[in-house]
């Protein structure tokens, strides 16, 4: 044991003398230089040396475990094979990131496992869903990463951040985090120079809600501009203005279609008694003519284009008269 610490202590007074004795260099130069030494098999046999001595109860509070180093794990039975199946294959789902309007790396929520990139030296922001509130944050590496909760904007335009900051390149972890709507489980890689400075979701329930919305606005449209027979308004004249008595029968809407013309009454009508009027063309010379025409459900469809009639119900004093006239 001595042998090894005097070992550990000479290569640790080496490395300095030369830091010493070279110039400064770049931060990215530092790190690559660190993942150099982390990759040489003379230093994991040293750490392998450290942790065997942190097991037999020497300094072993920051001592790698020791099963870690060496690959040591238990069987799995055929249950517990065939859950790791299925998380690995949701792990490694082929399903590519999008780009967002902001710039942001965007993964389908749930879709496969989300793994984001970061760099030492810069710091990655995971945005979650407007309105989300964090309730918790597991780090699985909680000395070498550092993550904390942050917020943007306010009222219904709040969003929650995760802000990720590795300290070294070179480290694979990952993280979960707790929401009052979801939770998200994120892997979390740091390399030299490739990072991921924002990153957000795209949520099942959002795609549908967009959908739900546009199948309204849809259906909105149709009903504004589709009669109930079938009839588009965009190829219909409604150019004719109703005047006179106001009958329980005054038509809502006169219109023709360069064809026909049609009088529709209030949708009610027909389950009323009421009488429903006659239908009396007035010719250029004003004097009535009769026309051809035939009730189809709530309105009358005369088998031509009029240009001025009137509708009339009763007689005598109590006759009633609504007329029509086509607008130039």
């Amino acid at each position: 044991m001595k042998t090894l610490k005097s070992t550990l202590i000479a290569a640790a007074l080496s490395t300095t003398v030369a830091h010493a004795a070279v110039p400064a260099i770049s931060p990215a130069d530092a790190l690559a230089q660190q993942a150099e030494m982390l990759q040489n098999p003379a230093f994991s046999q040293a750490m392998q040396g450290v942790g065997s001595l942190g097991s037999s109860g020497g300094n072993g509070g920051n001592a790698i475990p020791v099963n870690l180093l060496k690959g040591v794990q238990p069987n799995l039975n055929a249950k517990e094979q065939a859950g790791t199946r299925i998380a690995d294959e949701w792990i490694k789902r082929p399903d590519l990131p999008g780009r967002g309007q902001d710039g942001s790396v965007v993964f389908a929520y749930g879709a496969s496992l989300p793994s984001v990139v970061c760099a030492p030296l810069y710091t990655c922001v995971i945005k979650l869903q407007p309105g989300e509130t964090i309730t918790q944050i597991d780090l699985a590496d909680n000395v070498r990463w550092k993550v904390v909760p942050s917020v943007v904007g306010s009222g219904d335009n709040e969003t929650s951040l995760v802000v990720v900051k590795p300290t070294d390149s070179n480290l694979s972890t990952n993280v979960a985090v707790s929401t009052d709507r979801r939770l998200y489980v994120i892997k979390l890689i740091s390399r030299i120079n490739d990072w991921m400075p924002l990153v957000s979701f795209q949520y099942p329930e959002d795609t549908a809600a967009a959908w739900q919305k546009y199948n309204a606005a849809k259906e909105k449209n149709q009903a504004s501009n589709v009669l109930s027979d079938g009839q588009n308004v965009a190829g219909l004249d409604f150019n004719f203005k109703v005047r006179g008595d106001s009958p329980a029968w005054k038509p809502e809407r006169v219109y023709t279609d360069g064809a026909k013309t049609y009088i529709q009454f209030p949708a009610n009508l027909s389950k009323s008694n009421i009488e429903l009027p006659a239908l009396l063309a007035i010719g250029a010379d004003k004097k009535e003519q009769l026309i051809n025409y035939r009730l189809v459900n709530d309105r009358f469809v005369v088998d031509s284009v009029i240009d001025r009639a009137m509708l009339v119900s009763g007689i005598g004093r109590k006759q009633v008269r609504v007329d029509i006239v086509r607008g130039q």
